[in-house]
C-alpha cells in the first residue's frame, strides 16, 4: 500500500514558486540578451561633418539614413566622401541627414547559443535539485513520519 508521505514546512507552493521563479527569470535573461543585439547603431552625424568620415562606417556597410524630410532608406555604402554616403538608392549628403544609422557587425551566433543552453541547463539542474527534497520511496509497511 502506497501511502502519502508529507514533509513538515515544505510542499507544493514553494516549489511552485521556485519554478516560477526560474521561468521568469530565464525569460528575463533572454529578453536582456536578444534587447542587447541591437542590429543598428546610431552615429553622430555632426561628428561626422567635422571629421569627415562617420564612426564605424565603411564601404560595403548597410546602413539606415532618415533624412530632414523624414525619407527613411537603407542601403549598403558603395560611395564615401566628406560630403556623405552613396549607395544603390542615391548619395545622402550629412547636411541633409536627420540620422544616420549603421547596422553593427554580426556576432558569432555559436556563442551566444553556448550562453542560452548554459543557463536553461542550469535553471533545469536548480529545478531538479530543489524538487529532490519532495521525493519519498514508502514500501509497505511505510511509517508515518515524526512532527
Amino acid at each position: 500500500m502506497i501511502r502519502p508521505h508529507f514533509h513538515s514546512g515544505t510542499g507544493s507552493r514553494p516549489r511552485a514558486k521556485t519554478i516560477a521563479y526560474l521561468g521568469r527569470y530565464v525569460l528575463a535573461l533572454l529578453l536582456f540578451n536578444l534587447s542587447a543585439c541591437s542590429s543598428y547603431q546610431t552615429v553622430n552625424i555632426e561628428k561626422s561633418i567635422r571629421h569627415n568620415t562617420p564612426n564605424g562606417v565603411e564601404i560595403g556597410s548597410l546602413v539606415k539614413v532618415t533624412t530632414l524630410d523624414r525619407k527613411t532608406t537603407t542601403f549598403r555604402v558603395m560611395d564615401m566622401n566628406d560630403e556623405g554616403l552613396g549607395g544603390n538608392t542615391g548619395f545622402y549628403r550629412y547636411a541633409d541627414m536627420k540620422s544616420l544609422k549603421v547596422e553593427r557587425a554580426k556576432q558569432n551566433k555559436g556563442d551566444a547559443a553556448v550562453w542560452v543552453w548554459s543557463i536553461l541547463g542550469l535553471a533545469a539542474l536548480v529545478a531538479l535539485i530543489a524538487n529532490a527534497d519532495s521525493v519519498s520511496v514508502c514500501s509497505p509497511p511505510c511509517e508515518s513520519p515524526q512532527p
